[in-house]
């Protein structure tokens, strides 16, 4: 097995592009898009549960969300009218679920089932694989509002009013309850802005970075750790406690809130325990504001997974070793450029292998971390 595979390839999701063709005023790229898809997908799973009594697996909902892209990584990122083209429509198919099934096929077998349902299966013909499409659809909407709303490209104005017109027919109720209620409904639209402008807040400031990073980024890849340590945790480990739908909510929107208070570099948080527990204060009431700005009906699981990202719970701390592990993977892609990282790789190494004996993180230390050099990348 080569588990280091698919961590790969979360990484490489962001240099798939998107809507490059059209000069956006935002650059997006398929990890961003991903990140979203799986917030809007916590959205929808709610609404379908809470506002029209629909039972749905709400992890398959939102993990399908997540990674239902990850094939891009070798295919790019094909135009929606080449995929419907009737003369090479099947040949993209067929070729997507094998890039598909080839990167499931390099995980542990205890893990295989489970990611050939999310990465293979995305976006079948169930209910759940129409809510993703339905989704995918729902962001590319939002995305070309944005641009239209800063005067960009005239493509973007009648791929509004497509993608719109075509979520109005969605055979999905959570789908119609989102398109009526982001254009009428304040705290809806804040908080899906809060999503959408998430790719605006960069990471890393004051060091000269080789790979560019922002909040949405690497919300997807925390998010698709975490999905994997939990489900390597459970499935191989035996841990069977573990809420995995909670810890994805958890590690999705674990960053949301710095849409609102900006990325505070964290040696500037934890400068002292006064000063941590401050921003602790500070980062929690802006996001129980947010939350408290929705509908009633989201604020419990919304609370859990914004407000507490990072409990005490199992589920917080597998967000925070997620977390911290993107961080060192950033480290250690950068360091061959700059010696700062360095620095940081050895720091924040240190402080993992000293800090956690959870049963991921010495499988990711023994099996996936060297494969993950700057090297392996540039081949």
């Amino acid at each position: 097995m080569n588990n280091s595979r698919f961590t790969h390839a979360i990484i490489q999701m962001q240099y798939v592009s998107r809507w490059k063709e059209y000069s956006p005023r935002y650059k997006d790229n398929a990890a961003s898009h991903s990140f979203r898809c799986a917030a809007i997908a916590i959205l929808a799973g709610i609404i379908e549960e809470r506002v029209y009594g629909r039972s749905l697996d709400q992890l398959k909902l939102v993990a399908r969300a997540l990674l239902h892209d990850l094939n891009e990584t070798v295919t790019g990122s094909i135009k929606y009218v080449t995929k419907k083209d009737k003369h090479v429509s099947e040949h993209i198919r067929r070729l997507e679920s094998e890039v598909s099934i080839e990167i499931v096929s390099r995980l542990s077998k205890s893990l295989q089932p489970k990611f050939y349902d999310y990465v293979v299966e995305a976006e079948d013909d169930s209910y759940v694989g129409q809510l993703v499409r339905g989704i995918d659809s729902f962001d590319a909407m939002l995305f070309c509002k944005r641009e239209l709303d800063r005067d960009s490209s005239a493509i973007f104005a009648s791929k509004y009013e497509e993608l719109k017109a075509t979520l109005a027919g969605s055979p999905c109720e959570s789908i119609g309850w989102l398109l009526e209620h982001s254009e009428r409904d304040d705290g809806v639209m804040q908080f899906l802005q809060h999503i959408l402008n998430l790719d605006l807040i960069e990471r890393w400031g004051g060091s000269f970075n080789l790979i560019p990073d922002n909040d949405a980024t690497h919300s997807f890849r925390v998010a698709a750790m975490s999905l994997f340590n939990g489900l390597l945790e459970a499935e191989r480990f035996g841990r069977k406690d573990i809420d995995l739908y909670r810890l994805l909510g958890k590690s999705v929107m674990h960053d949301i809130v710095e849409g609102v208070s900006g990325d505070v570099a964290s040696p500037i948080k934890r400068s002292s325990p006064a000063i941590r527990e401050a921003f602790e204060h500070y980062e929690q009431e802006v996001a129980r504001q947010m939350v408290m700005k929705l509908p009633a009906f989201f604020h419990e699981t919304l609370t859990d997974f914004l407000v507490h990202s990072k409990d005490d719970t199992y589920e917080g701390e597998l967000v925070d070793i997620a977390d911290k592990i993107d961080a060192l993977i950033k480290s250690n892609l950068e360091m061959r450029n700059n010696p700062h990282y360095g620095e940081k790789y050895y720091q924040q190494l240190v402080h993992i292998q000293h800090s956690y004996e959870n049963p991921c993180v010495i499988f990711f230390l023994a099996y996936i971390l060297h494969d993950l050099t700057y090297d392996h990348f540039v081949k």
